[in-house]
């Protein structure tokens, strides 16, 4: 008996159980015009649709296949995205390098004037070394035009000796364009490293520049220089 009213429960919640899904439907639109069906035909699966019930409420809706502009949009997000994190990652670790080296802008700018005095130290040098070899350049000429006077040919050891000197003067006046080259180059570059370690009072390691406001900085520390 038991056994019997156990498989007419079950029977009963099988037959329940088709009836409702035999009386959901399926509402989707097909160039503007609403349809309602027992079933979604492939073709117009795309388009997306809405599942109701028998009491004719939406129980689940599917959304329309995304079109290829829509997933060339995706795409190009989601690789702006990785872009961005990659940017983030790379900025930190440069930001992190950068604290290791300097607490804070003054230690930048000892740097940069340290450097400065080293290479200008290198380029007087090297202005000291021209003079001492335009100098020994015309006695070496005047000796070799005495030659020239007498109506001698000048030794080879002579000319040889003329033309290096030629080739230091050279090679200093060289030197020093590559170390005022170097001069731009340093003080623009720790011109960057200041102004970042500045915003690195502010803003976390990692902050691009795209995301930090420079007025927010200076009024930042204005107000902790002047409290």
């Amino acid at each position: 008996m038991k056994a019997s009213l156990l498989l007419m429960v079950l029977l009963s919640g099988v037959l329940l159980a088709s009836h409702t899904q035999a009386r959901q439907l399926y509402r989707f639109t097909v160039d503007g015009a609403v349809v309602l069906k027992d079933h979604v035909p492939a073709e117009y699966s795309h388009l997306g649709y809405q599942v109701l019930n028998s009491q004719g409420m939406v129980v689940r809706t599917v959304e329309p296949a995304p079109t290829k502009e829509e997933l060339e949009q995706r795409r190009a997000a989601e690789a702006a995205a990785k872009a961005r994190k990659e940017a983030i990652a790379e900025q930190r670790r440069q930001d992190l390098d950068l604290l290791r080296l300097y607490a804070g802008p003054a230690d930048v700018e000892r740097a940069r004037q340290r450097k400065a005095d080293e290479i200008d130290s290198y380029i007087q040098l090297q202005r000291r070394r021209i003079v001492d070899l335009e100098q020994k350049l015309g006695q070496a000429q005047n000796a070799a035009a005495n030659f020239e006077r007498r109506g001698q040919e000048v030794p080879a050891d002579l000319r040889l000796e003329v033309v290096q000197l030629q080739n230091g003067i050279r090679d200093s006046e060289n030197n020093i364009r590559q170390r005022q080259q170097e001069m731009q180059a340093m003080t623009r570059d720790m011109a960057d490293q200041y102004e970042r370690v500045r915003i690195l009072r502010v803003y976390a390691p990692g902050t691009l520049d795209e995301d930090v406001d420079l007025d927010h900085v200076d009024r930042t520390l204005a107000g902790r220089e002047n409290p």
